[in-house]
């Protein structure tokens, strides 16, 4: 489904179109006839556990893979924790091969922003690396969780999020009950 840009109302894709989803209405897509667009955006999904986000941001992750793009999907605590990993003796890949796996693909989906883990100022340091490598890589990012904008400023820190807001990125607020707990 996509957002008719002149309506509230989504609409249907046809067999001919390539494959879109909801956005805000006078965004572009990230997935077009021509292929991925470049973009330094990112969409940030907020709302109670069980509300649909994860299931919403897979449905925008399949078609960027099936259009032969590269796409990766894990909680934010993954994504600390292969980093954190790199520094150990046992470890299997560098700090930059870590950091190469969440720089690098077409798009990124970090799941579970919010979530606690490390020290503040270390995961604050760490997410700004990743998520500004990508911005300046004008490599779109998807961040769900828990959060309100407010709480989201507070977790990834100032500097992260006037990248983040500054290329029109939107909070799409999540704000029905869960579907896990309804009859």
């Amino acid at each position: 489904m996509t957002q008719n840009p002149k309506s509230d109302s989504p609409t249907r894709t046809t067999a001919a179109e390539p494959p879109l989803w909801i956005r805000s209405p006078g965004t572009a897509p990230l997935l077009t006839a021509e292929g991925l667009a470049p973009a330094a955006t990112a969409c940030s999904s907020s709302g109670a556990p069980g509300t649909g986000k994860t299931h919403l941001a897979c449905a925008i992750l399949a078609p960027i893979i099936q259009a032969g793009y590269t796409g990766l999907f894990l909680s934010v605590s993954e994504a600390l924790r292969m980093i954190r990993d790199a520094y150990s003796t046992q470890s299997q890949r560098t700090e930059i091969e870590a950091f190469a796996l969440l720089t690098t693909p077409d798009l990124l989906v970090l799941d579970e922003v919010g979530v606690a883990i490390a020290d503040e100022a270390k995961r604050r340091a760490i997410l700004f690396d990743v998520l500004n490598a990508r911005y300046n890589e004008r490599r779109p990012t998807i961040l769900i969780g828990n959060l309100i904008a407010t709480e989201l400023a507070v977790y990834l820190g100032e500097r992260t999020m006037e990248r983040l807001t500054e290329s029109g990125s939107a909070l799409v607020a999540f704000t029905w009950a869960s579907h896990r707990r309804s009859g």
